[in-house]
């Protein structure tokens, strides 16, 4: 079931309170058609590009009117494109926009409560060391060439933690190594389907300190020197008296930033930010991410229970909240 994506340009929202700045806070459309139906759902232009089925808009089809039609005569949509997934599909260990509560985010990208505590426990390390490197090298732009042993220590167990993150999106999409153990020449294979180079992370309390990016400019000729701050992480494990200042602070964010960007494709954002938790108290703290430039033709679109007795004319509900959203296709990936 194919969905079209496109930019909402008027607001025609039927039995739903007035929102003048719709367009602007949810300047996104996707659609679908489904069963005797037509499907839109809004989504937002910023931050983490959130989906809401809670603002689910549907009708009956008529014979007359395709679904572009009807989401140019509906919404004034513009610059409509066909989505890369069919509507409800989601692949394992690769979050996108789309996904959003506890319960979808377990479901559709497949892990156990085990493995999410598990790697809460040593994102949560890491972050303690790198917070307490803070009391001593204050994070601002001038002292990013900073080097030491305490930072040399982040490094490696930062770096090693990135590595076996990538080991487990790989065997959960059933992509296996290339030689006897997976390496860089593997890794670099899920940065174009797990779409790393669009999250940025902000280290919020620290003004004059640069964003981070750590997969821009990763590529398949040069899987390990392109990744610059791993190449660094090379460099001060196997030789740390030639390579010593490249145990720098700008390398131990680039390392942290990496996880944090690991742990939100693996189990989907909001868990750093808005879960119960102790990490989620650091995050919310210190650290905002968010998607630059993202590719929406990328997103999970949620599949919405249709049956012949439902209204059809155009009517607004929350599917969400009415328990409308059926389970989550789980894919793995393909990389050719």
């Amino acid at each position: 079931m194919k969905v079209i994506c496109y930019r909402n340009t008027k607001i025609t929202l039927p039995n739903w309170i007035p929102n003048s700045r719709l367009n602007e806070e949810c300047p996104l459309g996707f659609a679908y058609e489904n069963g005797d139906f037509y499907v839109h759902m809004y989504g937002r232009g910023e931050g983490l590009y959130t989906i809401s089925p809670g603002l689910t808009v549907t009708e009956g089809k008529k014979e007359e009117t395709s679904l572009t039609q009807w989401v140019v005569n509906r919404f004034g949509a513009k610059d409509i494109q066909p989505m890369y997934e069919d509507v409800g599909v989601a692949h394992p260990s690769i979050w996108r926009p789309g996904l959003y509560t506890y319960d979808e985010l377990q479901q559709g990208l497949k892990y156990t409560s085990f493995e999410k505590e598990d790697e809460d426990q040593a994102l949560f390390l890491l972050f303690q060391k790198l917070i307490d490197i803070f009391s001593y090298i204050e994070p601002v732009e001038c002292n990013l060439s900073c080097y030491g042993h305490r930072l040399r220590e982040l490094i490696i167990l930062a770096s090693t933690e990135f590595e076996n993150q990538c080991r487990h999106l790989l065997r959960a999409n059933q992509i296996h190594p290339q030689g006897r153990d997976y390496a860089s020449k593997d890794f670099i294979k899920l940065n174009i389907p797990a779409h790393l180079t669009e999250y940025e992370v902000k280290f919020k309390p620290y003004a004059d300190l640069h964003s981070f990016k750590p997969f821009e400019g990763w590529n398949e000729n040069q899987s390990t020197k392109s990744l610059t701050w791993y190449d660094k992480y090379n460099h001060v494990k196997h030789d740390r008296g030639n390579g010593f200042e490249d145990a720098s602070l700008e390398t131990a964010l680039n390392a942290i930033s990496a996880n944090i960007i690991l742990y939100a494709v693996r189990f989907g954002p909001y868990l750093l930010f808005n879960f119960p938790s102790v990490l989620s108290s650091y995050f919310n703290q210190y650290v905002s991410l968010s998607l630059v430039n993202p590719d929406i033709r990328s997103f999970y679109i949620p599949k919405v229970k249709t049956v012949n007795n439902m209204r059809k004319d155009y009517f607004t509900c929350d599917a969400l909240d009415a328990g409308l959203i059926e389970p989550w296709k789980v894919l793995p990936i393909h990389i050719s």
